[in-house]
């Protein structure tokens, strides 16, 4: 018999009271960040005390449904293109933003160009390890638009315009954006 949804909720839960690393490591964030600027918590003012919140929820991607599906199962980009205009979007449009006509799906390709780059240093806890890294707006090369995705600089400092990249895809894939992420070549 499949398990519930209350039941892998609960699965989760304790794998995650057990994995306490990333506290450790907010933990410490927070104490350096104390020890340099004492007033950044306002301790006369308000009362705080530590917690842990752990959510479980199921969205729906909408009518981006096919992107990540595609992406999941097949370790594919696919985008859409205007059926009156031929502008193509990556990441796909639910309808053309330009002329508001109906788009049909397409394949995106792998190779891209990178249009801008920066270097973030601070993230969500599923990229904290890995603070700092390069993000780029990459333009694929069969879409009219860019994408705004990780990417691997392999040694060098950062991403000049106009770099040619390439879309890697994890192995074990989930379908969620980070599935996929470019790298310089």
């Amino acid at each position: 018999m499949p398990k519930t949804s209350t039941e892998k909720a609960r699965e989760t839960v304790k794998k995650e009271v057990r994995s306490v690393p990333i506290e450790k490591i907010i933990d410490e964030v927070i104490d350096k960040q104390l020890k340099v600027n004492p007033g950044i918590v306002e301790k006369d003012k308000y009362f705080e005390i530590p917690d842990k919140i752990v959510m479980f929820y199921k969205y729906s991607y909408g009518s981006q449904s096919r992107f990540f599906k595609t992406l999941k199962e097949d370790a594919k980009l696919s985008g859409t293109k205007c059926s009156k205009c031929n502008f193509v979007y990556f990441p796909p449009r639910a309808n053309c933003s330009e002329c508001y006509s109906d788009v049909e799906w397409i394949d995106i390709s792998n190779e891209a160009v990178v249009l801008s780059s920066t270097t973030v240093w601070y993230s969500n806890s599923e990229f904290f390890d890995r603070v700092p890294f390069a993000m780029a707006y990459i333009k694929p090369v069969n879409a009219d638009t860019a994408i705004l995705q990780r990417i691997e600089l392999n040694d060098k400092e950062y991403a000049e315009p106009n770099s040619k990249v390439m879309a890697r895809f994890r192995k074990e894939r989930r379908g969620a954006i980070s599935d996929f992420w470019y790298e310089l070549l």
